[in-house]
């Protein structure tokens, strides 16, 4: 990565290596048990798919189908989810927007309107900023461009930006922003851990997605829908990486302290108290102090970035 320390290459490769072998693996076991058929995809968000695996870090896991598969999606999401923990693996609890699997058309069809929920922005945003392939690369790729065809329009200007795409990701951001309330306020989920999480991890995800944006600026629509998929393509801090570089060295330096600290698992235990436990614990303040200079970084690098860029008022506008 561009002008980052040994200690940040050796966060990051720490964490890449883990991801890395664990994605290979889960490819085996799912070639072995899907075989040749090529009406699913199966797919991770979350740690797998940014290469940030730590050692609490369990498998978001997705499957997509074709229209005339849905009964078959649902055991094989049933099965691949054990033979996944029986491979050792840490599976989340039941639950979640990808809790049952989803007809890959669905993804396309609802953008905007009263029946995009909080569930299906998730869903798309998820496999366009983080998601990664487990079975199925060439119909997990033609799902995220025909996705990626929708937010960039024919008629689109070269000194256009993305902004049908750039105000889906603003949107998603704040989305997530507020879930985190509601699922401290009414399910009881320990606050601490989210936030921080929150402040860091979905907050790079968020800058990433707005990076990648602003790559679509003064160029012809196959070129911004080109571009859009190579850097979606890239794990989240190398595609800050690869577009912002020295810039984004300092964000990134704090970045790999956050995952340090995430694969420790006295910090995780103290950040996965209850409130106010884990609010006061010292762990949370050391990571909410780190986070707010994260924060400073990432405006001073987007502003360093952008230049006469539109992208960056874009965000007010």
């Amino acid at each position: 990565m561009t002008g980052q320390t040994q200690t940040t290459m050796t966060a990051f490769d720490r964490t890449k290596q883990r991801s890395e072998e664990g994605l290979q693996r889960m490819r085996k076991i799912a070639a072995s048990l899907i075989r040749d058929d090529d009406r699913f995809v199966v797919g991770v968000n979350g740690s797998y798919a940014r290469r940030e695996v730590t050692s609490g870090s369990d498998v978001d896991l997705f499957v997509l189908f074709r229209k005339d598969a849905i009964t078959e999606a649902g055991r094989l999401q049933e099965t691949f989810r054990a033979k996944l923990s029986e491979a050792g693996f840490e599976m989340p609890a039941s639950g979640g927007v990808f809790e049952e699997p989803l007809a890959i058309g669905a993804l396309t069809q609802t953008i905007g309107g009263q029946d995009d929920s909080n569930v299906s922005i998730t869903r798309r945003m998820l496999l366009l900023l983080e998601g990664e392939w487990i079975f199925g690369k060439r119909t997990f790729d033609e799902a995220r461009n025909r996705l990626l065809a929708q937010y960039v329009p024919e008629t689109i200007r070269s000194e256009q930006i993305a902004m049908f795409l750039l105000n889906d990701i603003i949107r998603y951001w704040r989305t997530i922003c507020v879930d985190l309330e509601h699922k401290v306020l009414m399910g009881g989920k320990p606050r601490a851990i989210r936030l921080i999480k929150l402040r860091f991890s979905r907050m790079l995800l968020f800058v990433a997605g707005v990076l990648a944006v602003g790559e679509t600026f003064d160029i012809e629509r196959d070129e911004k829908l080109q571009r859009l998929n190579e850097l979606l393509a890239l794990p989240t801090f190398e595609r800050v990486d690869r577009i912002a570089g020295e810039k984004a060295a300092p964000l990134l330096g704090i970045y790999s302290e956050f995952l340090d600290a995430l694969d420790d698992a006295g910090v995780r235990q103290a950040l996965s108290q209850q409130s106010p436990a884990g609010e006061d614990s010292p762990e949370f303040e050391k990571l909410r102090a780190r986070a707010q200079e994260f924060r400073d970084l990432l405006l001073v690098m987007l502003r360093d970035h952008f230049g006469s860029n539109p992208t960056l008022s874009a965000l007010m506008l």
